[in-house]
């Protein structure tokens, strides 16, 4: 490229943008658009969780936690660790525990059960047969010592939807079975009802692969958890497991079912003299808060769809426009530059493609493509995209062509003609650059319908599943709208519609601008 043309094309440049800059609606269509595309470029460093696979990071349908501020919402529970002391490292780490042991000891006696905090972890001996007989608890199963540890934790929240109890457990010097060495955890509710919520029915029971043990080995060390989530639990607890008199989230709000005191206590038991540590104890419950934008129906992150759906809904939008208006610029050169039989035949096909409806005509087409061997080895977003592009370009042809009747007729193609320049380089060198201007206006105009018709098919169910977009947040959270217990999901619906409906403005902003700066007659007006 020459010096001169190079120094003309930044004049233009400079020229284009001082124009641009004048457009209101212009330079707040192009701050949206960026601000969108650099949400969709930086989704892996804004998001931290996957938008599909990361499930049950907190209760389905949580709220975001900026909503708390509200007073409506302002109990929900987020997500949190209720006990404290849980290290164990020295006695003043024991001073929220209540412990106790049976059976008591006589004061000449070893005490059947001794606990000595330890680094992070709480050292337990048993002893059964130094048990005193003339306990009460003795006189019934005069071979077992227990030991129970107990905490009461003020709750300050409405009723989670799920929670999760577990501590760890290392037996020393030998290894014992399950049924000589054993764990149960009961919760008291805030209303004064216990519950028994584990016991050796549900972690030694081999129908579960997550927690089976037939017994525990020597220095090995394992996490017994709970949580309302297994039927077996719930079973354990209530007698059923269908736990629907308690609330729509079962045991949780049984337990937690509103502001008050709640304790936990973990009981150990054991039917031989064995030393064992117990560390961890966790008691976590799901929050109905959690993050910017809230949980769906499986407990995923609404924000990280939102950022990851950016990028489906932007790169659909766009390369589908690119598709269209290419296609359409084509057609509506050869059309218009050539005239007769070729003008007839293309405008001809031109005006069938545009008197189908549009959306039918792809749902068809996808639903054909997507039942044949093309469809099943290609991405469903793909097939969106290019259906959209190579169906999309009836109406840029249309006005490409109008455009071509008056510029071919100008007195510069006339002179190229009587110099003997071939139609490729009339076409090329000066239909082409007169033409540009409706070009770039209608690639921006074209983007936000390309945007539209993407979300209006995966809402109607026709995106990939194993892919989110804005379109198919909105068909989730109509679903949910329709059928859940939490129907009002506006923290679902509400940022994807907007996006939508602010980045298809934005773009038709952008192609106003465009279209008043690149057609002299508009900027003249």
């Amino acid at each position: 490229m020459s010096e001169s043309r190079r120094r003309r094309l930044t004049v233009s440049l400079e020229r284009f943008l001082n124009e641009y800059k004048r457009s209101r609606l212009g330079v707040a269509g192009a701050i949206i658009i960026f601000f969108f595309a650099a949400v969709a470029l930086l989704a892996p460093v804004l998001a931290s969780h996957d938008p599909i696979k990361d499930q049950n990071l907190a209760s389905p349908f949580s709220i975001p936690m900026w909503a708390r501020s509200f007073p409506q919402y302002s109990i929900y529970p987020i997500n949190s660790q209720l006990f404290t002391g849980t290290t164990w490292s020295s006695q003043s780490d024991l001073s929220s525990w209540v412990i106790r042991s049976s059976p008591t000891s006589s004061s000449n006696s070893t005490p059947s059960v001794s606990y000595i905090p330890t680094s992070s972890s709480l050292l337990l001996s048993f002893n059964p047969s130094s048990s005193s007989s003339s306990s009460i608890l003795a006189q019934f199963n005069p071979s077992v010592s227990t030991i129970s540890l107990n905490q009461t934790i003020a709750y300050d929240w409405s009723y989670p939807c799920g929670f999760r109890t577990s501590i760890s457990l290392t037996p020393l010097s030998k290894n014992v079975s399950t049924s000589q060495l054993t764990m149960d955890i009961y919760m008291k509710s805030v209303g004064g009802k216990n519950y028994h919520v584990l016991s050796p029915a549900v972690y030694a029971d081999p129908t579960d692969s997550l927690e089976y043990y037939t017994s525990f080995r020597a220095n090995s060390t394992y996490s017994l958890f709970t949580s309302p989530s297994d039927p077996k639990v719930s079973l354990l607890a209530t007698g059923t497991t269908a736990v629907i008199n308690l609330g729509p989230c079962g045991l949780s709000e049984g337990i937690f079912s509103h502001p008050g005191n709640v304790t936990i206590s973990f009981v150990i038991s054991s039917k031989v003299p064995i030393r064992v540590l117990v560390s961890n104890p966790q008691l976590n419950i799901k929050g109905s808060a959690y993050g910017l934008l809230g949980t769906d129906y499986l407990g995923r992150d609404v924000f990280s769809q939102f950022v990851y759906g950016a990028q489906i809904s932007l790169a659909v939008g766009l390369f589908a426009a690119l598709i269209a208006v290419a296609i359409g610029t084509v057609v509506g050169l050869v059309a218009g530059f050539f005239g007769g039989y070729v003008d007839e035949v293309l405008m001809r096909i031109n005006d069938f493609l545009l008197i189908l409806p549009f959306l039918p005509l792809i749902l068809v087409v996808l639903e054909i493509v997507s039942i044949s061997h093309i469809g099943k080895s290609v991405s469903t977003e793909f097939l969106i995209l290019l259906f959209i592009g190579l169906l999309g370009w009836n109406g840029i042809a249309r006005i490409i062509r109008s455009q071509v009747l008056t510029v071919k007729h100008r007195q510069f193609v006339e002179a190229s003609r009587a110099l003997g320049a071939k139609d490729r380089h009339i076409i090329w060198r000066h239909i082409l650059p007169n033409v540009m201007g409706l070009v770039y206006a209608n690639t921006a105009i074209t983007v936000p319908s390309a945007i539209l018709t993407e979300a209006a098919l995966t809402f109607l169910g026709f995106g990939d599943p194993s892919k989110i977009s804005w379109g198919t947040m909105l068909s989730e959270a109509q679903t949910a709208f329709t059928s859940s217990l939490h129907s009002f999901v506006w923290w679902w619906f509400f940022p994807p519609g907007i996006a939508i409906a602010l980045l298809s403005m934005s773009f038709i902003f952008v192609g106003f601008s465009l279209d008043s700066i690149l057609n002299p007659r508009l900027r003249k007006r």
